[in-house]
């Protein structure tokens, strides 16, 4: 018996450095979303919606993996077997959605390009009839130092008789000189970046999180074995005070 309560303590302790490092990593995650999630926000005309809400969902399931990890903490520590299995089961349920995310992320990833030449293509036709447009493009080309789509030449197609905007130009010498390289190919490399680092870094997440899963799933059965070994020997779990005798007559003096 001293040797199952040796063991069950290792496990409770490990398990209880796992849910620690999950607790911290779950606060990474939320600052990692949120800080994603102002970068789309701020390009939020060249990136569909899908690319917003990814954001959206790594800050949620952060949220509710860190709450779910201190109801862990609870039940390793009071060592509820009911509790232990309840959260086992809840972390699992999250992790499926964060290995959805990620799946999601790698195909969005894939996609990128194409979805950049579209949107690209749109903003920079409404340049000079929408305002959000027109400044959304002037600051991607002044953060990115780029002109154009694929390069300057994009301007002359799409608006022949208007000059260069004045975030294309490197520098003026006798009028405008554009930057060479064009927009696609950095905003390209910037997005990519960021979705390949969810993609990823959510992969990382679900790789840790199913060995706190498994490591629960032990803690809660051989909990469960060690309970039932005590009620089995008459034993309790907690501690024992054998109850005072009876006096059934008066004692003769």
């Amino acid at each position: 018996m001293h040797t199952s309560r040796k063991a069950l303590n290792m496990i409770k302790y490990l398990i209880l450095m796992l849910t620690f490092m999950c607790v911290v990593i779950e606060i990474i995650q939320i600052v990692v979303g949120a800080v994603l999630h102002r970068l789309f926000a701020t390009y939020t005309v060249f990136i569909d919606n899908d690319f917003v809400r990814a954001t959206h969902f790594l800050i949620a399931v952060g949220i509710v993996l860190v709450f779910l990890s201190i109801f862990g903490f609870a039940a390793i520590i009071f060592e509820n077997v009911i509790m232990i299995f309840l959260y086992a089961g809840m972390f699992s349920l999250v992790v499926i959605l964060e290995i959805i995310l990620a799946s999601a992320a790698f195909s969005m990833y894939n996609r990128v390009d194409s979805m950049l030449t579209r949107r690209m293509n749109v903003v920079i036709q409404q340049f000079h009839t929408d305002r959000f447009m027109r400044v959304s493009f002037n600051h991607m080309q002044n953060s990115m130092n780029c002109c154009g789509i694929q390069s300057y030449v994009d301007w002359t197609n799409f608006h022949p008789d208007r000059e260069l905007p004045s975030s294309c130009c490197r520098r003026y010498e006798e009028g405008c000189m554009p930057h060479e390289r064009g927009c696609h190919a950095p905003m390209s490399d910037f997005m990519g970046s960021r979705i390949h680092m969810i993609a990823t870094g959510t992969t990382i997440i679900v790789v840790f999180q199913v060995v706190c899963i498994i490591t629960a799933i032990i803690m809660g059965a051989r909990l469960s074995l060690y309970k039932r070994r005590l009620r089995e020997t008459g034993m309790s779990s907690g501690i024992a005070t054998a109850p005072e005798p009876i006096l059934t007559e008066k004692p003769k003096y």
